[in-house]
């Protein structure tokens, strides 16, 4: 499954404690939202949440969009079904 747009910018808004007019999954999180580290640490935590994965600490530095969280997302949860399948 996908993360939807719509999912990533209300994990967005939960990082950041507090709601965005307008959204861009292309946009960096740092400096289009101002997020800083506790509100990267609240986003690694609310994905692997809600998202049931794992990001691993040295890939944090590359998830700065939404267009690279879902791609991580998207990777994690693969290797995820490929253990599943070869367990």
């Amino acid at each position: 499954m996908e993360l939807a747009i719509a999912q990533i910018k209300e994990i967005v808004e939960y990082a950041l404690d507090r709601e965005l007019d307008a959204f861009s999954m292309a946009a960096d999180f740092y400096e289009a939202y101002m997020m800083d580290s506790l509100g990267a640490v609240a986003l690694v935590v609310e994905v692997q949440k809600r998202c049931d994965v794992r990001i691993p600490d040295e890939r944090m530095p590359q998830v700065r969009t939404g267009e690279q969280l879902a791609a991580i997302v998207a990777e994690l949860r693969g290797a995820a079904t490929l253990h599943e399948v070869a367990a």
